[in-house]
């Protein structure tokens, strides 16, 4: 039996968009062939989980996924909840839904009955799009304030150089596949609560092309990719903050038989910082200063996300006063002329022990100030 989409993803039935958005990214980032090199049980645990993401994900696949337990594929009624049966499914053939019988074994078999296909004419498989891939590019706040270049190693597969991606060793010729005689499409029988049917599916030996070639490529052994490790440098914005994505075009996985590369999305995550403490545009730290500093007034150094700087503290500043230094804080992405500003906390620094002389000095100023 398939499994369940949602189990696969680990969500509930009536989880939203965000939802599994989030849980597709938790388990990409873990099953990952980059963190999983040479273990096929994690490959194959990726491919489960992007396969169930593309229907999920999919507002229309997943209405289809949830009504009938599949999305335009073949597998007769064995995927749908109830092991088989018509149970929790209403079939209204007098109320309008279906234009006619053909159309029901279209809508659950994905295919058409005998004595339509051939008003369809033959079908191809479509040239597809490699799948995307996602991962996670952690920034420090100061690469995020100011925009980077960064670089860094992705293995994935791209298209065979030797054979175009066509998967066939150059020079030598297509032949017509001698499964489905060229149409792309093969017949199987089943048996339903209609009776016996006859359904039309994609051929599982060209893949629907209808045509297969006389020698595989002598590199990539008829895939039409290969595995390789490349650099890839990457501009990050000024401004940008985590959870953003950044697309990099033709970046994912190859494409179906020479077609275009799927692309690489790098989900931002900014690492925390040990003294700043971003909110928005603005940024904000706190900085202990010594008691008498705060009564006559000082300067002290403090972190920026542009680095160090020195700060005045005014004389008699009260302790968790924020002093505000304009232009300090995060620009907009996109408009960075925009920036937010630095609020620094200021907290008194006591000091650790008195001496006796310095307890006289203390206690004969105390008699002298002014509150």
């Amino acid at each position: 039996m398939a499994k369940d989409l949602y189990e696969v993803l680990g969500v509930s039935k009536d989880a939203d968009i965000a939802e599994i958005k989030k849980a597709y990214r938790t388990l990409a980032h873990k099953y990952h062939p980059d963190k999983n090199p040479d273990d096929k049980e994690s490959e194959a645990k990726f491919k489960e989980i992007n396969s169930a993401y593309q229907v999920l994900g999919d507002p229309q696949k997943r209405a289809q996924y949830d009504q009938m337990g599949s999305v335009g594929g073949p597998g007769g009624f064995g995927g749908f909840p109830g092991g088989g049966s018509n149970q929790g499914f209403d079939f209204n053939f007098n109320g309008g839904g279906f234009e006619d019988l053909n159309d029901v074994f279209e809508t659950f078999f994905g295919g058409s009955t005998t004595g339509r296909s051939g008003a369809r004419g033959k079908s191809k498989t479509s040239r597809r799009k490699g799948i995307d891939i996602e991962m996670e590019l952690p920034l420090d706040l100061e690469e995020a304030a100011i925009g980077v270049d960064k670089e860094f190693d992705l293995k994935h597969n791209v298209g065979c150089d030797h054979c175009g991606g066509e998967g066939n060793e150059p020079g030598t010729k297509f032949k017509t596949c001698p499964t489905c005689k060229g149409n792309g499409k093969v017949f199987q029988r089943m048996q339903t609560f209609f009776g016996v049917v006859q359904q039309e599916t994609i051929c599982p030996t060209c893949e629907g092309h209808g045509k297969v070639f006389e020698k595989a490529c002598t590199v990539c052994a008829g895939d039409g990719y290969r595995v390789k490790t490349e650099t890839v440098k990457v501009k990050i914005p000024a401004g940008i903050d985590s959870g953003d994505r950044i697309r990099v075009t033709g970046k994912g996985q190859a494409g179906y038989r020479g077609s275009d590369a799927g692309d690489l999305y790098l989900l931002v995550d900014i690492k925390k910082h040990s003294t700043l403490q971003r909110d928005g545009l603005d940024v904000y730290t706190e900085v202990n200063v010594p008691y008498l500093d705060v009564l006559l007034g000082s300067s002290v150094d403090i972190d920026t996300v542009y680095g160090k700087m020195e700060v005045k503290v005014p004389e008699l500043t009260k302790p968790g006063t924020k002093l505000r230094i304009k232009g300090k804080g995060m620009p907009k992405l996109n408009n960075p002329s925009q920036v937010g500003d630095q609020f620094v906390k200021i907290n008194v620094k006591m000091p650790s022990k008195l001496k006796r002389e310095q307890i006289a000095i203390l206690q004969k100023l105390k008699g002298e100030l002014k509150y």
